[in-house]
């Protein structure tokens, strides 16, 4: 059974895996799974006078005692404003290589996300993805999929039974989610959920590659 597979999910901020894969998560770990989320974006200054690097740490903190994934957040270069610097570089790849030891599935964003952080963690996970993953799969996240052109939904992945604690999980960021932002991914979730059957919902993904 897949989800009981040992899963390595890059993502560049805290929040991602929420947005993106919140119900697998909780559905992984339900099923006797293991969630790894590498973070490549650390707290650090905030353009929201709301948010700094503490609360965003506490948030992160509080959703993933609600869906009990492992953390492991990158040292970000910082820009001399205390903005985070994410550059692919050589030394990003060999970083995050040291880290993925007996993993099964890689999950990452997609590439035609207009987030640019989300991008350099796409080619950072396409990189990595040749160390012996089974499978490599990327992430459906609304609002950053409103432009996608090239993404194939071609992997369902029911949460109906989860899809509560996704809901807690984002309810964590309250410096950043609103209620309707909340909706809104919950709603589009369910969209997908359409297609698997009636009142079902689901998170949707790109399959890249599959070795089992």
């Amino acid at each position: 059974m897949i989800f009981k597979k040992k899963f390595f999910i890059i993502t560049a901020h805290p929040d991602d895996i929420e947005s993106g894969c919140g119900g697998l998560v909780s559905r992984v770990i339900a099923s006797g799974g293991s969630v790894t989320n590498l973070i490549l974006v650390k707290p650090s200054a905030e353009h929201n006078t709301k948010r700094d690097q503490f609360i965003v740490s506490a948030e992160l903190e509080k959703s993933r005692k609600i869906l009990n994934f492992k953390t492991m957040i990158y040292d970000t270069p910082l820009h001399e404003n205390g903005r985070p610097n994410l550059t692919l570089s050589n030394n990003l790849i060999s970083y995050v290589e040291s880290h993925i030891d007996k993993h099964d599935i890689l999950i990452s964003h997609w590439k035609e996300d207009h987030h640019q952080d989300h991008r350099v963690c796409y080619d950072v996970a396409r990189s990595v993805a040749r160390k012996g993953f089974e499978q490599f799969w990327c992430m459906d996240a609304s609002p950053y999929n409103l432009h996608y052109k090239q993404f194939d939904c071609n992997h369902y992945v029911d949460i109906t039974d989860h899809v509560q604690q996704k809901r807690k999980a984002l309810e964590s960021y309250a410096t950043y989610f609103s209620a309707a932002s909340i909706d809104a991914i919950i709603n589009y979730n369910k969209y997908r959920g359409s297609f698997l059957g009636e009142n079902k919902v689901a998170e949707t993904f790109h399959l890249m590659y599959n070795k089992i």
